[in-house]
Order: structure tokens, then C-alpha cells, then sequence
């Protein structure tokens, strides 16, 4: 698993905001964005694909199309970081992609090396 946090300029791993999970040449992401950075689930998509170089546009202003087929976004929610207290927790579901896949996550997150391998992973 990767995991791709996105921080305001000087600011560290910690905060509240939304998340999506999704796969991409075969590898799972957790994508993490505070609400400082984006408010929807589809402008962190388009924030990752746009970092990534994946062609993508948006339809009608809202609807975001990706057009690479090799992309599958599993779900999303929220979440909550708190590296002082070596806790996240994640919760709730993206309107756009449904909710995440809790599954195994709790594993990925401690393979993924530091400072996600130190967390205590909370999700209801």
C-alpha cells in the first residue's frame, strides 16, 4: 500500500479531512487530504491524477471522468490523525465512491512503513 498525505506549505502529518482509497497498476492508495486542501472526495481523485499525470476531466463542473481504465476507486470517508496520540481513525462514507474497505487495512497500514506503521488504526 501507499499512502499520499497532502499538507498545507509548513504544516505536518496530522488534521482532520477526507480520504479515498483506490488501485492503480496493481498497487492500492490510501490518498489523504485535510479539509484545508480539498472539501470533496473528487478533488483529491483529481489532485492525485493530476500529480500522476493520468489524463482525466471534469463533466458538467462536478463529475469527475478519469480515462485511464486501469484506475478503480474502491470508496472513501473521513478521517482523523493524530500522530501525538499514534491514532487514525477513519470513518463515514464518499458520497461520490461509496465507502471504503476496512479489510486488512490495519495490516497495509503497518507494512506501509513509518509513521503509518506506528498508528493505532480506529474505524467505525
Amino acid at each position: 500500500m501507499r499512502i499520499v498525505f497532502y499538507t498545507p506549505q509548513g504544516t505536518s502529518l496530522v488534521g482532520e479531512g477526507k480520504f479515498i482509497q483506490l488501485r492503480w497498476q496493481g498497487q492500492e492508495y490510501l490518498v489523504f487530504a485535510p479539509f484545508e486542501i480539498h472539501r470533496y472526495h473528487n478533488q483529491i481523485l483529481a489532485h492525485f491524477l493530476q500529480e500522476q499525470g493520468i489524463a482525466h476531466h471534469w463533466e458538467d463542473g462536478k463529475r469527475l471522468a478519469i480515462d485511464d481504465p486501469g484506475i478503480r476507486v474502491i470508496g472513501g470517508g473521513r478521517f482523523h490523525l493524530d500522530p501525538g496520540r499514534h491514532r487514525l481513525e477513519l470513518w463515514d462514507d464518499s458520497q461520490a465512491y461509496g465507502r471504503f474497505d476496512e479489510q486488512g487495512l490495519a495490516d497495509k497500514l503497518t507494512r506501509a512503513g513509518e509513521p503509518w506503521s506506528g498508528l493505532r488504526l480506529e474505524v467505525s
